[in-house]
């Protein structure tokens, strides 16, 4: 009874583990960023290196913390005729302690570490928040997009019916009906295809998230917001880099690292330790106490030597430091030509979002005169599907446009610092 009892629980185990219904969930695209930060786990790494260099930061004195040693020893003698069979006893203890000049700058390097480990959480963050925002709209594209085609495949399924109806009551030739329904099936692979895609995309999207594969997401936004989006300006912005800010972070630890290696070639060290040491031949009857402390101090001199290893280290962190302040020049120039490159690319985005409306309504007008056209027989079924064709394109063609505008935008937001979505208001 007991192993049927353990049988019919195993069963139920793995009947949640692997049948349990898909979760379902409606997100907009900042409930997926705010899923990101909690859950993907490339920022839980960075959290863990963060943690670390806080630690090192918060004991960087640890230098100057005393090595401490302790020892004790008991003897006693075998049992003998003659002789004191009492225990010889003794105990000691040292504290050494060394004091040198560049522990200044060790705390400054521990604690500059500490800074640029949360300007790379914060990059890594902006980063995975960027990869979410792209994604989700680029779902949301493969969506609208997907909805299209199936109004088109809906159409082309009305068109073949019509066509079918007509052609057995003699009104129509069998080529207009085979044109017809290979132009329904075309747009039922078609319409089976996207789907496919669409289901790969999410899978890789609910992985970045953090998300099990089995969760049936829906997404809650659109493009509208971004279709009526006016010139963007980045007037009264401060620009705050992500590159630039760990340039400068390098920067002063290249120059603390300057300030570090003149004191490893120049700066004295000091040296202090106390010692203290007890014993007794008497089984601990009577001590002897005795104990000493010493100081001592020394200065390095072959830093004065130009050909020595401690002044080329000087020279070398100087040539370090000289290097890091062109980086960050050329850095500021990039990030300026990047910033009026993508500006460009915006505007003219938007200028072919214009253009797509206007094609659109010109392409449905068309498409409902040549509808009629060829209701009345006049134009042939071909003409027919080439302006549908055209409708359909143009649709399309406004999405991917809007889809690629807000790209750009946030890679700007991204390259320039700003928060995500600040730009579209």
């Amino acid at each position: 009874m007991q192993m049927k009892k353990l049988v019919v629980g195993l069963i139920n185990v793995f009947s949640l583990l692997f049948f349990l219904p898909a979760q379902e969930m409606t997100l907009t695209v900042e409930d997926a960023c705010a899923i990101a930060m909690k859950e993907n786990v490339s920022i839980k790494r960075s959290q863990i290196q963060l943690n670390q260099k806080e630690r090192n930061s918060k004991y960087s004195w640890n230098s100057v913390s005393p090595s401490v040693s302790a020892n004790a020893s008991v003897s006693k003698p075998l049992p003998g005729e003659t002789g004191s069979d009492k225990s010889t006893v003794s105990a000691g203890i040292s504290l050494r302690s060394t004091f040198t000049s560049n522990l200044y700058s060790s705390i400054q390097s521990s604690r500059l570490a500490l800074e640029q480990q949360q300007i790379s959480y914060e990059d890594a963050c902006r980063t995975v928040e960027l990869n979410v925002r792209q994604v989700f709209y680029y779902l949301l594209y493969q969506s609208e997009n997907i909805s299209i085609q199936e109004k088109a495949l809906e159409t082309a399924k009305q068109q073949y019916d019509s066509n079918l109806a007509r052609y057995n009551r003699g009104l129509l030739s069998r080529l207009d009906v085979l044109n017809a329904q290979v132009s329904y099936q075309n747009a039922k692979l078609n319409v089976d295809s996207l789907k496919t895609d669409y289901d790969s995309s999410v899978k890789s999207f609910l992985n970045v998230l953090g998300l099990p594969s089995t969760t049936s997401l829906k997404l809650s936004g659109s493009f509208d917001s971004v279709l009526g989006l006016r010139k963007i300006s980045l007037e009264e912005k401060e620009i705050n880099s992500p590159g630039i800010k760990s340039l400068e972070n390098q920067i002063q630890s290249a120059e603390n690292s300057v300030l570090a290696s003149r004191f490893s070639a120049y700066g004295p060290s000091l040296t202090a330790t106390y010692s203290y040491n007890g014993s007794s031949t008497d089984g601990g009857e009577n001590w002897n106490n005795g104990g000493s402390l010493s100081v001592a101090a020394s200065i390095p001199l072959d830093g004065v030597m130009p050909w020595s290893s401690s002044h080329q280290n000087v020279e070398s962190a100087k040539d370090n430091l000289a290097d890091l302040k062109l980086q960050l020049k050329s850095e500021e120039e990039n990030l300026q030509i990047e910033i009026e490159k993508n500006l460009g690319k915006i505007s003219q985005i938007q200028n072919g979002i214009e253009l797509r409306k206007s094609s659109i309504n010109l392409a449905q007008s068309s498409y409902k005169m040549t509808l009629e056209s060829y209701n009345h027989g006049t134009r042939d079924l071909l003409a027919l599907q080439t302006a549908h064709d055209n409708l359909l394109q143009s649709r399309v063609s406004l999405l991917q446009e809007a889809y690629n505008l807000i790209s750009q935008i946030l890679q700007l937001e991204y390259i320039c610092g700003f928060d995500f979505g600040s730009l579209e208001n």
